[in-house]
């Protein structure tokens, strides 16, 4: 794994920053709090997500998002991973980013990205977001401080941390996943011994089972022979029904028209009685109506001329003559008031010519007055004629009205009898008719009982056929619950066959895994770490001592990679060592793990590594002796991060990290 480029933005201390690596030592330089740790936890942040650190230690105090974006190239692919942190009511959290292949950019959450990029370094690590790269924190980027923790830890916990650095955990977790499968075996194999306890138990009920199936199908032949007896006695009982029921049938048919003949004379006798009380009824009206002819033909009313014309011609001349009455009347009226000899209205003296008027008028007064009582005579006389015509005229329709009535009764009457005669004749036939279905009515009431008698014949065939039918079917289903039974014994039995040969299978496994199987795991464990061992003790050794350049204080590590320190071939405890003398020890004990680490690990054969503060309590001395065991260590790229200037000399490249005003700033030196 070979870095290329870092880029931040709103990370801790930086609002944006790039470091652009090459090959070598690399110098990260500056005063204490000035930021260089955040660069390295900036590269770890990249590739594997928070892991134990919380989103607000990385994101910059004040600000509602940051990034980082990490450029570094492993087995020859190029790759680029991009991060996203960003604040909501004051919560910080990881947000989706990107991962660049080659030129090829996808999408992922930051789960995701984590499980792509252990891909991608071949880390067989946990995915879980908050999970810590043990790979990287011991073969790349171990903070020196918690080197120092690691060589303080308990001899089994820093075993088991160093077996998950070394991948040598594998062999550890086999025998424990060996041990729970073997207690998965014996608790299975109690379990099919407890199912393997009741086979004699079935096979007594596979024998009992198999001995009832023989015994339906010997009892079969009798159900068979008792059904078809059953099915003909059925058979002969439908004939008889048959028979019986038609001849019911017909018998009913013609006493059904009994009651229909008993209503039908009723009918004919209403009717007759109906035609009868007509008949009566005509012959009163036409008694009444020859009298009443009689009466107005003694009368002998004879026609005469309709005087309504002239009458009406008499009114109209009536009306005038009144009309010349009320003129003379008038004039007469008149001349009346000149008698006095003077006028009444101007009291002048009337000429005597005027009398003669006056009597011409009284005299045609007088005519007036005759002619219209000769013309009230005539109309009363005329009106008298009118009302005697038009009594004649009643009187001769009365008798022509009359005479029609009478010849329309007559002809009615002797329709009545001739229909009296056809209804008496129906009666006497219908009657006839009665009489005979009677008898019908009688045989029809036997034919019924005998039909009632064969049918309760049929039914009782017909349930001694369901009852055989219904027992044939019994025993039938029971032969196929039996056999259904008995192959769920077969099959039971089978089973515990099958559970036989897997409780044998699973002993042989059990077996297995006690010897040869866990015991040989606990040796190749023990030969690998062996080897690991020395060869990590010669490292570690060999390192240390080049670092302190003295012959008074060696160091080593048993079995379980414990430091055994001595000073003058005396035990010497850690916690007395110089802050110089621990340094060299860590560091020592670093890049002898480093250098294991990645012969397992083929993304880290460029020998990435990442030292932070290595050299806390150097001597300038040790400073010039650590170039020589950088060298041997075989690192293509060392990041170094220290506040020690010396350390210039022993690097390619140098960056200067400085804060102003709280914001970090890097610069190439």
């Amino acid at each position: 794994m070979k870095l290329e480029f870092l880029e931040v933005d709103n990370i801790r201390t930086y609002a944006h920053a790039r470091v652009d690596f090459t090959q070598g030592v690399t110098l990260f330089e500056g005063d204490v709090g000035s930021g260089k740790s955040t660069l390295l936890y900036a590269i770890e942040f990249a590739l594997f997500g928070l892991g134990d650190l919380k989103a607000g230690h990385l994101l910059r105090h004040g600000a509602t998002e940051g990034s980082v974006k990490l450029a570094f190239e492993a087995d020859g692919r190029k790759i680029v991973i991009y991060r996203q942190l960003e604040r909501k009511k004051d919560a910080a959290r990881q947000c989706p980013g990107w991962i660049e292949e080659d030129g090829v950019r996808t999408d992922y959450s930051p789960e995701e990205l984590k499980t792509r990029v252990l891909s991608i370094l071949q880390f067989r690590e946990n995915p879980a977001v908050r999970a810590t790269s043990w790979i990287f924190r011991y073969a790349v980027f171990t903070p020196q401080e918690q080197m120092k923790e690691i060589l303080t830890l308990k001899p089994e916990e820093r075993l088991q941390t160093l077996r998950k650095a070394f991948g040598v955990e594998e062999y550890k977790t086999a025998q424990e996943n060996a041990g729970l499968v073997q207690q998965r075996l014996r608790e299975k194999s109690r379990e099919i011994k407890g199912q393997l306890s009741n086979v004699a138990e079935l096979q007594a009920q596979k024998t009992h089972v198999a001995k009832q199936i023989e015994d339906l199908e010997k009892e079969k032949p009798v159900l068979q022979e008792r059904t078809q007896t059953a099915q003909h006695n059925v058979q002969t009982a439908e004939k008889d029904v048959e028979t019986r029921r038609s001849e019911a049938m017909a018998l009913e048919r013609e006493s059904a028209q009994v009651p229909l003949l008993q209503k039908r004379v009723d009918e004919l006798q209403g009717q007759l009685q109906r035609l009868q009380a007509d008949g009566q009824t005509l012959d009163n009206k036409t008694i009444q109506w020859t009298r009443e002819l009689d009466t107005l033909q003694q009368q002998n009313p004879t026609p005469m001329a309709d005087p309504q014309k002239e009458w009406e011609a008499a009114q109209e001349a009536l009306r005038g003559l009144q009309q010349v009455l009320g003129a003379c009347e008038h004039a007469a009226r008149e001349h009346a008031l000149l008698r006095s000899g003077t006028c009444p209205t101007c009291g002048q003296k009337i000429s005597d010519g005027l009398n003669g008027k006056m009597q011409e008028a009284e005299s045609n007064l007088k005519q007036a007055q005759t002619a219209v009582q000769n013309g009230r005579q005539k109309e009363l006389n005329l009106r008298s004629q009118l009302t005697a015509f038009n009594a004649q005229k009643l009187a001769l329709q009365k008798i022509q009205q009359l005479t029609q009535m009478r010849q329309q009764a007559q002809a009615q009457r002797q329709d009545c009898k001739s229909r009296e005669a056809e209804i008496e004749q129906q009666l006497q036939q219908t009657r006839d008719d009665f009489e005979q279905k009677k008898h019908h009515l009688e045989a029809a009431a036997g034919a019924k009982t005998r039909l009632q008698h064969a049918e309760n014949q049929l039914r009782q065939a017909q349930t001694a056929l369901q009852g055989a039918v219904s027992a044939e079917a019994a025993n039938q289903a029971r032969q196929q619950q039996l056999g259904q039974n008995l192959a769920d014994l077969h099959a039971a039995l089978e089973r515990k066959k099958d559970l036989e040969a897997r409780l044998k299978e699973m002993d042989a496994k059990n077996d297995w895994l006690s010897d040869p199987f866990i015991p040989a795991l606990s040796l190749i464990e023990e030969h690998v770490l062996r080897r690991i061992n020395d060869e990590f003790n010669r490292l570690f050794s060999r390192w240390f001592v080049q670092l302190l350049e003295t012959q008074d204080l060696a160091a080593e590590v048993d079995g379980s990679f414990t430091p055994q320190i001595r000073q003058q071939g005396f035990e010497q405890d850690f916690a007395a060592l110089s802050g110089g003398e621990k340094s060299a020890l860590a560091l020592a004990y670093r890049l002898a793990l480093n250098t294991l680490v990645r012969q397992t690990t083929p993304s880290l054969k460029d020998n990435l590594l990442i030292l932070d503060e290595p050299t806390d309590g150097f001597s300038k001395e040790q400073l010039g002796r650590m170039r020589q065991v950088l060298q041997e260590a075989g690192a293509q790229q060392i990041l170094l991060v220290s506040h020690e200037r010396e350390l210039e000399a022993l690097c390619d490249h140098v960056f200067l990290v400085e804060k102003h005003h709280g914001e970090s700033v890097v610069k190439e030196l």
